[in-house]
């Protein structure tokens, strides 16, 4: 790569030595405005940094929401599933105390029938 002497050089013959000097300066000073210095580099990063700060706490308040819904729901399940279970409880003593009944109705008839009928 050329430097800015070499190029000074060149272009003195075809452009005249004021038009050459004028021609690199606007370059030079075109260059300078337009590279990123360590400080904008150091900004960007910082800016970064911030923004990746801030995704991450609303990403952790997201997860702390879905979390206490989600503990919320199983609450609800489980609380319906004991309803559940007590009401199938319940239904089970009842009828097994409707065939208890039943069969010691029947074995009571038998019972009679037979001390009845041996006599």
């Amino acid at each position: 790569m050329p430097t800015v002497l070499e190029l000074y050089e060149k272009l003195k013959p075809k452009l005249g030595d004021e038009e050459a000097r004028s021609l690199l300066e606007f370059i030079e000073s075109s260059v300078e405005q337009r590279a990123a210095t360590k400080a904008d580099l150091q900004q960007a990063v910082s800016s970064l940094r911030e923004e990746l700060h801030l995704a991450v706490a609303s990403l952790r308040e997201e997860m702390r929401q879905g979390d206490a819904s989600l503990r919320e729901e199983m609450r609800q399940g489980d609380a319906s599933l004991r309803e559940e279970i007590h009401k199938v409880r319940a239904d089970l003593i009842k009828w097994s105390f409707v065939f208890w009944a039943g069969n010691l109705a029947a074995l009571t008839g038998i019972m009679l029938t037979l001390l009845r009928g041996g006599k």
